[in-house]
């Protein structure tokens, strides 16, 4: 019997004759709202397909070219193809967002961001029709790849931290960064069943992310379980092999049109929008007390981190007059307009009394005032929320296997 041959392996000098003979090619996963369960875009993931049709694995070039700086080749000629297909997947969805990834010695120098800049400029592609995703790596330098993603994000291309909770980065960190989305490492989505531990980091990262105004994208879901309860925990985006394993271009296009919606389920948004009116009304009452206690008059302004006071546009009415509407049957939604809109009047008044220095004695019964007309809001979102049931949606097969 004679022995297998030894597989050879791949070389810088292989990667450059791959560019040359445009061997590489994108393969796209999509990715659905957990909220409406429409698609809403897609990864583009780079794959090798040698001129004999054999597919090398990412896992057997990527290494050598982030050692060699070749990735930076890569990426380049990765951004080429996108603009190409976006085209058509534009023609066939409009709405979709694409994400690509790029290393983060892909902004040691500007050369990428201007060709993404010249592109957008010249209408090549939509700015907001296209992702960046990033992975930690590009904290390291905070010099010019803080200046590229920067000039990149002023131009409407959102950015995505890649592999979120591999690193050492935290939340807060990346705040000081343009990041707008967050995608959680797949390690945290598959521990879901087995490990507490892994829920309560998932948990804690999507409650913060939200509260920083980032959108929060799974990766790696691979059963309905898993979609169902990162949609009670407020998860907005999802992909995974449960929903479409990543498909060559051709069949990502085939996929768009026979696609049929997920499971719609806003209740984890809902569970967001009870948080978010908690934290809404202790600043409102934070900010009251400073206004009291302060010896000037203070415009509202002025304060940093003031509560919002139009209904429609805290967190609750965002919530509410968007993603919420699918609830409007319910009549337990309806009856939540009246008081919240009763709340801000309330929340107006409180905060004018303050900044003109009332006594303690009405300031402290606009509080209670406050107080219980927040209490009324809670009890109704509680009851929306007891009112739904997960039964009530049905669950179409994944057209993917």
């Amino acid at each position: 019997m004679s022995a297998r041959p030894v597989e050879q392996k791949v070389t810088l000098q292989d990667l450059k004759r791959a560019i040359d003979n445009k061997e590489f090619e994108l393969h796209y996963q999509p990715k659905v709202s957990m909220v409406t369960g429409e698609i809403t875009g897609a990864e583009a993931l780079i794959r090798w397909r040698k001129n004999d049709g054999t597919l090398v694995p990412p896992m057997d070039f990527i290494p050598l070219a982030e050692e060699s700086d070749f990735i930076r080749e890569i990426t380049r000629y990765v951004f080429g193809r996108l603009v190409v297909d976006c085209a058509v997947i534009s023609a066939v969805n409009s709405s979709l967002a694409v994400s690509f990834n790029a290393s983060g010695k892909d902004f040691h120098d500007e050369k990428l961001t201007e060709i993404i800049v010249e592109a957008v400029n010249s209408r090549l592609i939509d700015a907001a029709k296209l992702e960046i995703e990033v992975t930690e790596t590009v904290l390291v330098d905070e010099g010019c790849a803080r200046k590229c993603l920067d000039q990149l994000a002023e131009i409407g291309i959102p950015i995505a931290m890649d592999d979120f909770g591999t690193g050492h980065s935290g939340l807060v960190e990346l705040s000081k960064w343009p990041f707008s989305i967050l995608k959680i490492d797949q390690k945290f989505i598959r521990g879901l069943n087995e490990s507490a531990k892994d829920r309560e980091i998932l948990q804690a990262s999507i409650r913060m992310a939200h509260q920083l105004n980032m959108d929060v994208v799974a990766e790696g879901i691979e059963d309905e379980e898993t979609y169902r309860v990162l949609q009670e925990y407020g998860c907005r985006t999802g992909q995974g092999y449960w929903i479409s394993k990543p498909l060559p271009f051709l069949e990502f296009i085939l996929f768009l049109k026979q696609y049929k919606n997920l499971p719609a389920m806003p209740i984890g948004l809902l569970y967001m929008a009870q948080l978010d009116h908690i934290q809404w009304r202790k600043t409102l009452i934070d900010t009251a007390l400073f206004l009291h206690g302060s010896g000037e008059n203070r415009e509202l302004k002025n304060l940093r981190g003031s509560p919002e006071l139009q209904h429609t546009a805290c967190k609750l009415g965002l919530w509410y007059y968007d993603a919420g509407r699918v609830f409007s049957d319910v009549e337990s939604y309806r009856q939540l307009e009246q008081p919240h809109m009763e709340l801000h009047a309330i929340g107006k008044d409180l905060l004018q009394a303050a900044r003109d220095h009332c006594s303690m004695t009405e300031l402290a019964a606009l509080i209670q005032q406050l107080s219980e007309k927040s209490l009324q809001v809670l009890e109704v979102l509680q009851a929306l929320e007891n009112s739904l049931h997960v039964d009530q949606y049905s669950v179409p097969e994944p057209l993917a296997e």
